[in-house]
């Protein structure tokens, strides 16, 4: 388990304004890298797990160009706050430039005219349901962005995107605000009394300790020498066949399950992969247990499945609805172990002055920015309370996912629970008027997997501001706002592009637009065995988390299993779902 970092910097330091000047220059060269390696080759997807590595690399150079001027003019040397904030506005901004975030909403903006044909129905079932302001649908602008050898800087293609482009950056903003809002309040709680771990900001704050001692150490070399030297062998016999490799990523046991019920285990590779294991130093022995333990757990489960015919029923094992019982119980928890300090901030809410331990602002801020989330749904074809129920579904998914990485950092963050099919699992699509209905997949571009989540970026800049002794933390909530415009603005732009520059092969909007049109044909109704299946995802986090004490005893008290429990169930089941093939 790793112990929390002491402060590393002894003297109390604030947010300079070149570290805001530095962050904001490298975002948009950032955010051009994670586009152009999107849309071009599709591969090495930096979002896609929780150490961001182009914000590492970028940290990297900057440490790099640090030591020469801390050899030539010391005075001029950055500061490890300055490194932590730099990283801060990079990890944000890469997060919203993410696989789960803006590289699915630029194709969801497009993919429901473009690939609209008299087959599929799109244009009668749902296009006159898709808010035009948040929509691309005139196929003279979408020509190009789709075929390519063509450009975005022509004044056809520039206002035919510019306005459903400024409503996304207006919406995906305000999304973030209320995470910001909300790790703002929990920093108190999460980081200064219960002194959760962070075990995915140890790299980054050791990379730039003052004293360097990182780069002194014999044994980080080592390790770097053996994942890097593995890396270059294996790209060597890429280009060179002939060349031996070393097979770290070759075997799967899957296919020698071959009899029934054992061919449900379905593919089962064996990785190594020099990141996993290195972030797997990083966490504890129980949590690591945890997520080998679901794995199979889940691949018994489709086994005993078949075995006793289970497999007939619509979508068993169910594997999503476990990991939402799972997920919405630990969010609830969390909440409930710092309901003393919530209780007391919002009990003082009008009356007590707007200080540390009471930042009143920042509950004004949450509760406006609830507000016009709800106003701006109800806009874009949501009914009132099936946005309420849908951003309270979000948050709390929100919530568990920073938790989970705050106390135990997994080497990713994919939960396929969604607010869509928390919805659809509940009442059933034929109670979602079909604007909802559209509107809710409309929404899935930005929650899809939550790979690319950004509420954990949001709240490890609070505990880099604890580690690097900020004298006011909230300082840096302006940092992160601003983070996040340029990062959105960054995103857009260079999607754009680069889309028109190759053309855009990614259809990842054309799923959300064929599971849409599934359920204007055939209307799902609630399916009990879904509910079931939250019940079970939340009994196995009673057996193996530990949370029947809390009820039993009636007081909270933190158990870092039930957190491990919540990994397992989710990075277990993103393992075997894509098993399942």
């Amino acid at each position: 388990m790793i112990i929390p970092p002491k402060n590393l910097s002894k003297p109390h330091t604030n947010v300079t304004f070149r570290a805001i000047v530095i962050g904001f220059l490298l975002i948009p060269v950032n955010t051009y890298f994670i586009m152009w390696n999107h849309l071009k080759y599709w591969s090495t997807l930096p979002t896609t797990i929780s150490l961001i590595y182009n914000a590492v690399i970028s940290l990297m150079i900057l440490v790099s160009l640090n030591f020469l001027i801390q050899r030539f003019a010391p005075g001029l040397a950055l500061k490890h706050s300055e490194f932590m904030t730099v990283y801060m506005m990079l990890s944000i901004s890469s997060a919203l430039a993410g696989h789960d975030m803006i590289q699915t909403v630029m194709p969801t903006m497009s993919d429901g005219f473009w690939f609209a044909t008299s087959e599929n129905e799109w244009r009668q079932l749902f296009w006159g349901h898709l808010p035009p302001w948040m929509v691309v649908g005139n196929l003279s602008i979408l020509e190009g962005f789709y075929e390519g050898e063509s450009t975005f800087y022509t004044q056809h293609h520039f206002w035919g995107w510019v306005r459903p482009a400024i409503w996304w950056a207006v919406f995906l903003t305000s999304l973030t605000w209320v995470m910001i809002c909300l790790s703002a309040l929990l920093r108190k709680q999460w980081i200064e009394h219960e002194r959760l771990s962070y075990p995915i900001i140890q790299l980054p704050l050791e990379m730039t300790r003052p004293d360097g001692r990182l780069f002194k150490s014999k044994m980080m070399w080592l390790g770097f020498a053996i994942a890097g030297g593995i890396d270059l062998i294996n790209g060597l016999h890429v280009f060179w066949p002939a060349f031996p490799e070393i097979p770290v990523r070759q075997a799967e046991i899957g296919h020698y399950f071959t009899e029934n019920p054992w061919d449900a285990l379905g593919w089962t590779p064996l990785y190594i992969l020099s990141f996993a294991v290195g972030l797997g130093f990083l966490m504890s022995l129980e949590m690591s247990f945890s997520v080998w333990f679901f794995y199979f757990f889940w691949k018994f489960e489709r086994v005993a499945g078949k075995a006793f015919g289970l497999t007939a029923f619509p979508r068993f094992p169910y594997d999503q609805s476990q990991v939402v019982g799972g997920y919405l119980m630990l969010s609830c928890l969390a909440l409930y172990g710092g309901r003393n300090y919530l209780l007391s901030i919002f009990n003082n809410l009008f009356w007590l002055k707007n200080d540390e331990s009471h930042p009143r602002w920042i509950v004004w801020g949450l509760i406006g920015g609830l507000l016009f989330l709800l106003v701006f749904s109800s806009k874009g074809g949501l009914t009132l309370w099936v946005a309420g129920f849908y951003f309270l579904f979000y948050y709390l998914l929100s919530m568990g996912i920073t938790r989970v990485r705050a106390e135990v950092g997994p080497p990713t963050n994919e939960v396929s629970a969604t607010p869509h099919g928390f919805l659809v699992d509940v009442f059933g699509s034929r109670q979602l008027v079909p604007p909802s209905l559209t509107t809710i997949r409309l929404y899935m571009a930005f929650n899809r997997g939550s790979r690319a989540h950004v509420m954990p970026h949001t709240l490890e800049g609070f505990k880099v501001a604890d580690a690097t002794r900020l004298d006011k933390p909230h300082q840096l909530v302006w940092v992160m706002v601003l983070a996040t415009i340029t990062g959105t603005l960054a995103a857009f732009w260079a999607y754009l592009d680069v889309g028109y520059r190759i053309g855009v092969v990614s259809d990842l909007g054309v799923g959300g637009y064929n599971t849409l049109r599934g359920g204007f044909i055939i209307p799902q109704t609630l399916i009990l065995f879904q509910l079931l299946s939250w019940v079970w995802g939340l009994y196995l986090l009673d057996c193996f988390g530990g949370y029947g004490q809390y009820f039993r005893f009636g007081h909270f008290t933190r158990q870092a299993t039930s957190l491990e429990a919540a990994v397992g169930l989710s990075v277990g089941f993103g393992s075997q779902s894509s098993s399942a093939g």
